[in-house]
C-alpha cells in the first residue's frame, strides 16, 4: 500500500503538470477538480478502515471542498501582491479556519451537497480576474520532478494521519489542497496571473469532486467498494465533461 501511495501521487501531479504545459493553467487547474486527492485517500481508508468509516470520511471530504475552495480564493487574492510563501500561508490559514468551522457542521449527504454547491457559486463570484498582461518567467529545469516529489510526501503524510483523526477529520483532511498548493506555487513563480487561472480552474472543477464524494458516501453504505467507486467516478466524469465548457470561457 505504501508503494502504491508513493507511485500514484507523482504520476497524477506529473500528468496534470504536463497537461497544463500543453493547454494552459486553467485546464491544469480544472483537472485538479477531479478527485485526484480525495479518491486515492478514500480508497486507502476503505482498505484500512472499512466502508462505513470511508463513507463518513466521504461526507467530511464533501464539506471539506468548501475549505479547499477557500484556500484557492485566498491565494488568488494574495498572489498579485505577495510572494508564493505568504500566499500559501494565507491560503492554508483560510483552509484551516474554514475546516475548523466545518467540524461543527453535521448535515445529511443531500444537504451537505446543496451547502457545498452554494458555497462554490459564492466563491467563484468573489474570485479576482487575472491580469491581462503579466510577466511570465521560464520554468526551472527540474520543476516537474520537484512537483512530483512534493506530492508524494504530502499524500503519504496525509494518509498516515487519517486513522488517528477519525472519519470526519480524515474526510476534511482528504480535501486538503496539496496538489492545488503545488500547482499554485509553481504557477505563481511563473506569474501571478497563471496562479489565479489555475486556482479558478480548480474551483470550477470542484463540482466534480462534490458529485464524487456525495455519490460515494451513499453507495458505500449499500454496496461493495468497487461498484461504489465505479458509480462515483462515472457520475463525476459526466459533471467534469460538462464543466469544461465554462472553464474554456473563462480561460
Amino acid at each position: 500500500m505504501l508503494l502504491f501511495k508513493i507511485i500514484i501521487a507523482p504520476v497524477l501531479i506529473g500528468l496534470v503538470s504536463l497537461a497544463g504545459r500543453k493547454w494552459g493553467p486553467s485546464i491544469a487547474g480544472w483537472l485538479l477538480g477531479l478527485p485526484l486527492n480525495s479518491a486515492p485517500i478514500l480508497v486507502f481508508l476503505v482498505l484500512q478502515e472499512g466502508s462505513e468509516f470511508a463513507s463518513s470520511a466521504a461526507v467530511g471530504s464533501l464539506l471539506g471542498i468548501i475549505a479547499w475552495a477557500a484556500f484557492g480564493l485566498m491565494y488568488a487574492l494574495c498572489c498579485p501582491r505577495f510572494s508564493w510563501w505568504v500566499s500559501t500561508l494565507a491560503g492554508w490559514a483560510a483552509y484551516g479556519g474554514v475546516a475548523w468551522l466545518l467540524l461543527h457542521v453535521h448535515l445529511s449527504v443531500g444537504w451537505s451537497f446543496v451547502f457545498v454547491v452554494a458555497a462554490l457559486i459564492t466563491i467563484l463570484l468573489l474570485f479576482p480576474r487575472p491580469a491581462q498582461s503579466d510577466l511570465v518567467l521560464p520554468r526551472r529545469r527540474y520543476e516537474l520532478w520537484l512537483r512530483m516529489i512534493t506530492a508524494t510526501i504530502m499524500v503519504v503524510a496525509l494518509t498516515g494521519a487519517a486513522k488517528a483523526l477519525g472519519p470526519q477529520r480524515s474526510g476534511l483532511l482528504a480535501a486538503f489542497p496539496n496538489y492545488t498548493t503545488i500547482l499554485a506555487v509553481f504557477s505563481h513563480q511563473q506569474s501571478a496571473a497563471s496562479a489565479v487561472k489555475v486556482l479558478r480552474g480548480v474551483t470550477m472543477g470542484l463540482y466534480t469532486t462534490a458529485v464524487f464524494c456525495s455519490t460515494l458516501a451513499i453507495c458505500l453504505l449499500h454496496m461493495r467498494a468497487f461498484p461504489s467507486f465505479a458509480l462515483a467516478l462515472g457520475a463525476a466524469g459526466l459533471v467534469q465533461a460538462g464543466s469544461l465548457v465554462f472553464v474554456r470561457r473563462g480561460a
